[in-house]
């Protein structure tokens, strides 16, 4: 009988163990060594936005064989924080983006989806900007997957006019924006009871 207990208490030591060592953490952005951007055309040239000021939080799971396990994304951003070096560029983008109504653009996805390293993960979401919503779909690739932190990294094609947003022009129209842009993301997360411990 001695030896059945013992047999059923460490089962479920066992079990509790795994449980435990898969057990959904939460990652947050770590802002120093990731990257955020938004590239588009126009009729003279190619432009590019870096944003600044953003949030990443994911609820994910990481097991011995670096698969991650994503089961929530939630992402918010400024949009005055999208800049670039020409004043006049921001000071369009964001009256286009209607940052005065609708300061923040954000993303939420909440579907569990299954990431291997290095491979592309296809997951969808909701995108909002500019007051306005669309599901729109994310693919991305994992790297650096560990206990304390991993990177994703890809884009997202977003055609404007599918948020109400007139592309911006300039010099009495003769610069035309092109509809569609793309958010690019290489950001790296990293545990938030780890980061808190440093």
């Amino acid at each position: 009988m001695k030896t059945y207990n013992k047999l059923i208490i460490s089962l479920f030591a066992f079990l509790l163990a795994s449980n435990l060592s898969v057990a959904q953490v939460s990652y947050e952005e770590n802002e120093s060594n990731s990257k955020l951007m938004v590239t588009g055309t126009s009729s003279i040239h190619d432009w590019e936005m870096a944003v600044e000021d953003y949030d990443c939080l994911v609820s994910a799971s990481a097991d011995e064989n670096q698969q991650i396990s994503i089961e929530s994304i939630k992402f918010s951003c400024l949009a005055e924080s999208i800049t670039s070096d020409n004043k006049i560029m921001d000071n369009k983008a964001h009256k286009a983006l209607d940052s005065d109504d609708h300061p923040k653009i954000s993303f939420s996805a909440d579907a569990t989806v299954s990431a291997t390293t290095n491979s592309l993960t296809k997951t969808k979401g909701k995108l909002q900007i500019a007051g306005k919503e669309k599901e729109v779909e994310l693919e991305f690739t994992v790297a650096e997957a560990k206990d304390d932190q991993f990177k994703v990294s890809g884009k997202i094609p977003v055609k404007m006019s599918d948020f109400g947003i007139d592309p911006p022009t300039a010099m009495m129209g003769t610069l035309k924006t092109g509809d569609e842009v793309f958010i690019h993301f290489d950001i790296v997360l990293q545990n938030m009871q780890t980061s808190k411990a440093n």
